[in-house]
C-alpha cells in the first residue's frame, strides 16, 4: 500500500532533519579539529556565522523556502563558525606578568592545592591554584601534601613543551595535553610548606580520604607487588605500580588495564553485564537486559567514587554508561547515537579533548567496539564454548584490541606482538579480579582475619595476571618499534574498518537463515 502525501512528507521532513543534525555534529567536531591544529581568528569564527545567517535570509526572502542542499551548507557554516569559536574561548588565556617574567627562575607562590597527589617514578606532583592560574607543582617522592591544603611553595617556573620520545621520531605536545586542563605553568623541584588544611570542595576531600583509606587498607591485606596491581586496577591507575612491572605490562600491550581510562571502563562494564545476562538467562524474562545493566552502572558508579571523581575517569565513565543504558532500552543504533550525543556534549564542555585526552579518544574507541565490533566477532567464534559467557568475553577483548590497535601504535610507537594473546589471558578476569579484591578490601576494615581467605582468593588471581605479563613482556620479541607514520594513515585504517564493519552489519541484516532456504 502506498504510502498517502502526509505520511511521505512527514518522512522526508524527519530525514531532513537527521541529517541536518548529523552535518550540525559533523561540521562543530570538524572544526574543533582543524582549530586543534591551525590558529583561527574568532573574527573570522563570526564572519563564518554571519555568512550563514546572510544565506539562510537571502533565501528565506528570494523564495520563501529552504532547498535541502541550501540548508545544510547554511547548518555547516553556522556550526563550523560555533565549532572554531568555541575553541578560540577555551584555548584564550590571559597571561600574568608575574609568571612571564619569572620563566625558567626560581619563583615563590602560594595557593590551593586542587588535585591529589599523583606518585611519579622519582617524585610527586599536584596541581596549584595560585592567583587564578593552575600550575603543575613537581615535588619530593615522599611529600605530605594533600588536596584542599594552603601551601607555600616555591621552585623553578616553566612552561611545558614537547617531550620527544627515545628515538627522536615522535614529539608529544605536552603543553597542549595540559592546556585541556588549563594549565600553562609547571614548577619543578618544589619545596613545600604548610600553612593550612582543610581549604577544597568538602566532596572531593570526603572522596580523596576514601581513596587514601582503601589504597591502606589492600597494603595491610596484601604484599607487593599485588597490593600495587590492585590498588592500580580499582582506584589508583599506573602510579601505584613499580616501573619495572609497568615496563612489563606495556611490552606485553596490557598497559591499560591500570591505566584507569574508557578502554577499561568500557570493558569491566560490558562484562559484567554479558556475565549477569548469563546468571539472569534462564528466567527467560524480558527485561533480562534491564536486570543485567544494573550491576554495570552500579560497577561503574562505585569506580568512579573510588577513584576520587577524576575528570578523566568521569568522562569515560559517562560515555559507557550512556552507552550500556542504550543498549539495555534500545537496540544497537540507539546506543551509537547516544555515544555520539556523548562525545558530542563533552566536546563542547571541552573542545581540547578532542584531539589532546588519550582517555577521551580511547572511550570513545572502545565503545564504538562494544557497540559494531564485539558482534562481529563473536559470530565468528561460534566454535568456543559459551559457558560462562567465555565466547563473549573474548569476543569483547579481540574486539577493543583490533579497534584500538591503530591508534596505540600510532600514539605509542610500539607494537606488542604478544598484546593479543595476553589480552586473551588476562582481560577475562579482571572484573572478577577487581570485584573479590574489592570485596576483601572492605572485609579488611572489619577484621583482617575475616578478609584473608579471600584475600587469598585475589592473591591468586592477581599473581596470574602478573605471571602473564611477566612471562610474555619479558621475550625478546615481546614488543617492535613502528617508525612514525602520518595521522592521515591511521585515519584511512579507521576508515577501511568502518566500511568493512558496515559491510560485514548489512551482509548480515539481508542473510537468509538455511532454515529459510530449505523450506
Amino acid at each position: 500500500m502506498d504510502q498517502n502525501p502526509d505520511t511521505k512528507s512527514l518522512c522526508r521532513s524527519l530525514d531532513t532533519q537527521t541529517i541536518s543534525i548529523f552535518v550540525f555534529i559533523f561540521s562543530f567536531l570538524l572544526a574543533v579539529l582543524v582549530s586543534s591544529f591551525v590558529f583561527i581568528s574568532p573574527i573570522f569564527s563570526l564572519l563564518i556565522i554571519f555568512v550563514g545567517g546572510i544565506i539562510f535570509v537571502i533565501e528565506k526572502i528570494l523564495k520563501g523556502k529552504l532547498e535541502k542542499e541550501v540548508l545544510f551548507i547554511i547548518v555547516f557554516l553556522i556550526s563550523f563558525g560555533l565549532g572554531t569559536l568555541r575553541y578560540s574561548i577555551k584555548d584564550f588565556h590571559i597571561t600574568q606578568e608575574k609568571f612571564e617574567t619569572n620563566i625558567g627562575e626560581d619563583i615563590n607562590l602560594e595557593g590551593l592545592v586542587i588535585s591529589e597527589l599523583e606518585l611519579r617514578d622519582n617524585s610527586s606532583r599536584f596541581v596549584l591554584e595560585s592567583d587564578g592560574e593552575k600550575i603543575l607543582v613537581s615535588t619530593d617522592l615522599y611529600s605530605d601534601v594533600l588536596y584542599g591544603d594552603y601551601i607555600r611553595a616555591s621552585g623553578k617556573l616553566n612552561r611545558p613543551g614537547l617531550i620527544e620520545n627515545e628515538d627522536g621520531d615522535r614529539a608529544f605536545d605536552y603543553a597542549k595535553y595540559l592546556s585541556k586542563d588549563d594549565i600553562y605553568y609547571t614548577l619543578s623541584f618544589a619545596k613545600t610548606d604548610l600553612i593550612s588544611h582543610g581549604q577544597g570542595n568538602l566532596i572531593k576531600e570526603k572522596l580523596f580520604t576514601i581513596k587514601r583509606k582503601f589504597v591502606s587498607k589492600i597494603k595491610d591485606i596484601l604484599s607487593e607487588p599485588e597490593s600495587s596491581l590492585l590498588a592500580g586496577l580499582i582506584v589508583s591507575g599506573k602510579e601505584a605500580m613499580p616501573q619495572s612491572i609497568l615496563e612489563e605490562f606495556r611490552r606485553a600491550g596490557v598497559i591499560h588495564i591500570v591505566v584507569l581510562s574508557g578502554y577499561n571502563v568500557a570493558i569491566i562494564a560490558e562484562f559484567i553485564r554479558k556475565i549477569f545476562e548469563g546468571l539472569l538467562i534462564f528466567s527467560r524474562a524480558p527485561v533480562i537486559a534491564l536486570f543485567a545493566m544494573w550491576p554495570s552502572v552500579i560497577a561503574i558508579l562505585f569506580f568512579v567514587l573510588m577513584t576520587g571523581a577524576e575528570a578523566t575517569v568521569v568522562r569515560a565513565s559517562i560515555m559507557v554508561l550512556t552507552v550500556i543504558l542504550a543498549k539495555s532500552f534500545g537496540r544497537n543504533y540507539s546506543a551509537s547515537r547516544a555515544l555520539i550525543t556523548a562525545g558530542f556534549i563533552m566536546v563542547i564542555w571541552n573542545p581540547k579533548i578532542l584531539v589532546f585526552d588519550p582517555s577521551f579518544q580511547l572511550s570513545f574507541l572502545a565503545t564504538l567496539a562494544l557497540i559494531y565490533v564485539v558482534p562481529i566477532v563473536e559470530k565468528n567464534l561460534l566454535f568456543i564454548t559459551n559457558k560462562f559467557k567465555l565466547r563473549s568475553l573474548i569476543s569483547t577483548t579481540l574486539a577493543t584490541q583490533i579497534t584500538v590497535l591503530p591508534f596505540l601504535v600510532y600514539s605509542m610507537g610500539d607494537l606488542s606482538v604478544v598484546s593479543l594473546l595476553a589480552n586473551i589471558l588476562i582481560l577475562p578476569i579482571i572484573p572478577l579480579t577487581m570485584l573479590i579484591g574489592f570485596i576483601a578490601s572492605i572485609l579488611g576494615f572489619i577484621s583482617t582475619i575475616l578478609a584473608w581467605p579471600v584475600a587469598y582468593a585475589t592473591h591468586l588471581l592477581l599473581g596470574w595476571i602478573l605471571g602473564v605479563s611477566h612471562y610474555l613482556g619479558t621475550l625478546s620479541f615481546a614488543s617492535v618499534k613502528v617508525p612514525s607514520f602520518p595521522f592521515w594513515l591511521v585515519v584511512l585504517i579507521y576508515l577501511g574498518l568502518v566500511i568493512f564493519v558496515r559491510q560485514k552489519n548489512l551482509s548480515q541484516h539481508f542473510a537468509i537463515p538455511l532454515e529459510s532456504r530449505d523450506q
